[in-house]
């Protein structure tokens, strides 16, 4: 069974865009530099791979993958507030081809506020903080409407159950009791771990790297990055289940699935932040090396450097005023220490298992769409 796995891409994100992208939710946010800056970065192109993959989850189950598009749209929100504030720590000043959302609104400040040059740094910092804020509460009301809560004269989450302990079947959106257990596993379990992987990375950057081990950098990265992507194929497949069983075989194996690409995901992502191309990123090429991050590039390359070069890569690495031609030199010693390579394989391994996983559902187009989606998390340039 053959698929095309960019037009299928393409397909969804329509889908979510035109649902998040409805102006009523533009008139929630207000004043207007800070709605212009929760719709900045969903106005840029980007792919939606969190909400595809629960969709596809939802699918892969026989489910309605329809039915979840508000949540399909939470998830990219959910994952929009997570950019904002990343790049609001690692002080980053591009993000998919246009400023970050400090930078808008340090601009905003100079510009429509006429503040002084001092305090539009500020602003603009607060302003993000408020931004990813508001983007977190427009998370759970999208998923929220995943039950109907927007259609109905009663939000169907406010229904009574019948005399079996059930809700009434619904024509205009998911089990509320379903739904509400997605968005508790998301507000306790994802963000506490998302967060402290965040908080990881930060310490990791100031952290000897023979401090640490390779696990602890993987495990860190997965925190980061890989449990959003369980967390969306677990919620598609429970919510086209209509389970809240984390322990159904095809929750657990698609919740697996999930979690080994992101992981994946994060690796390719961290040998493109090196070698990518800014044009194709959106993003700077060799800020990672300027922030110190602890990548497993970074751990592969000083495992293996002569003195020389770990004294040359370790000046370079968290040095914030590196040169363009020291951030390049240091880039492909690290790729002349087979450091990258390791990297990829390291990327292949967690796909190629994660693949295994699929072998629990039965097939269909969607079980071979999450095929397709596992192997491009390593193949793509962007």
């Amino acid at each position: 069974m053959s698929v095309d796995l960019l037009e299928a891409l393409k397909e969804r994100e329509r889908k979510v865009t035109e649902y998040f992208m409805q102006p009523r939710f533009r008139d929630w946010f207000k004043p207007q530099d800070l709605r212009d800056a929760v719709f900045a970065y969903l106005e840029r192109p980007a792919k939606r791979l969190r909400p595809a993959v629960m969709m596809w989850s939802c699918g892969a189950v026989g489910g309605d993958e329809n039915l979840v598009i508000p949540a399909a749209a939470g998830i990219e929100i959910f994952h929009t507030w997570t950019l904002v504030h990343d790049d609001l720590i690692d002080n980053d000043e591009l993000r998919r081809g246009g400023p970050t959302i400090h930078k808008l609104g340090e601009a905003f400040a100079r510009e429509k506020l006429g503040y002084p040059e001092e305090k539009c740094r500020d602003y603009g910092r607060d302003l993000a903080v408020l931004t990813g804020d508001s983007q977190h509460g427009f998370t759970i009301s999208l998923f929220c409407e995943c039950a109907g809560a927007k259609t109905s004269p009663t939000p169907s989450f406010a229904r009574r159950r019948d005399k079996n302990g059930s809700y009434p079947a619904l024509s205009d959106g998911c089990d509320p009791s379903v739904v509400l257990d997605v968005i508790y596993h998301l507000e306790s379990y994802v963000v506490n771990t998302l967060i402290e992987g965040e908080t990881l990375d930060v310490q990791y950057a100031r952290t000897p790297v023979e401090k640490l081990t390779c696990d602890d950098i993987v495990r860190m990265l997965w925190m980061k990055t890989g449990v959003l992507y369980e967390f969306a194929a677990r919620a598609g497949a429970m919510l086209g289940l209509n389970t809240s069983d984390l322990t159904h075989p095809w929750v657990a194996a698609l919740s697996r699935f999930a979690s080994k690409c992101g992981t994946a995901f994060q690796l390719q992502d961290d040998i493109l932040g090196l070698l990518g191309k800014e044009e194709q990123l959106g993003k700077p090429v060799g800020s990672d090396v300027r922030e110190g991050k602890k990548t497993t590039i970074v751990y592969f390359a000083l495992k293996t450097a002569s003195e020389e070069q770990k004294k040359f890569l370790l000046s370079v690495l968290g040095n914030a005023n590196a040169s363009t031609n020291e951030v390049q030199k240091a880039t492909q010693m690290m790729l002349s220490l087979g450091a990258v390579d390791q990297t990829a394989q390291l990327a292949l391994e967690h796909v190629n298992s994660a693949l295994t996983e699929l072998d629990e559902l039965p097939d269909s187009q969607y079980k071979e769409l999450l095929r397709a989606w596992a192997k491009y998390m390593i193949e793509r340039q962007f």
